[in-house]
């Protein structure tokens, strides 16, 4: 799901692309970035480098128009550590899905228990 969010967003819905979008780390620039990149096109430096600018924890970068690969300081600005960064994200979402995972789980489990 991760790969066709990334590479082919069309191919998934409307609904499930902005529920990832929603909840993820990364910004939408930064994965046309990363998708232009891998397709090996150009990346679209003048967008991604607004994007950049207007983040308060990011400095500056060397930008490249057709990059061998997009470089961690552009994937999570905020952060000089991708396992830091991984801590944070996923923490960060599972505060944010746990509720709804363990309402559609545990509550049916409960009710369903309860009726015996």
């Amino acid at each position: 799901v991760m790969y066709a969010f990334v590479m082919r967003p069309e191919s998934l819905p409307k609904a499930y692309q902005d529920f990832i979008q929603k909840t993820g780390p990364v910004a939408e620039p930064v994965y046309k970035a990363v998708r232009e990149c891998c397709r090996g096109g150009p990346v679209d430096v003048v967008s991604l480098s607004a994007f950049l600018s207007r983040r308060k924890e990011f400095g500056s970068i060397k930008l490249e128009q057709y990059p061998s690969i997009i470089p961690c300081s552009i994937i999570h600005p905020g952060t000089n550590s991708c396992l830091v960064q991984n801590v944070n994200a996923v923490s960060a979402t599972f505060r944010k899905t746990f509720p709804l995972y363990f309402s559609l789980t545990f509550v049916p489990f409960v009710v369903l228990h309860l009726q015996r």
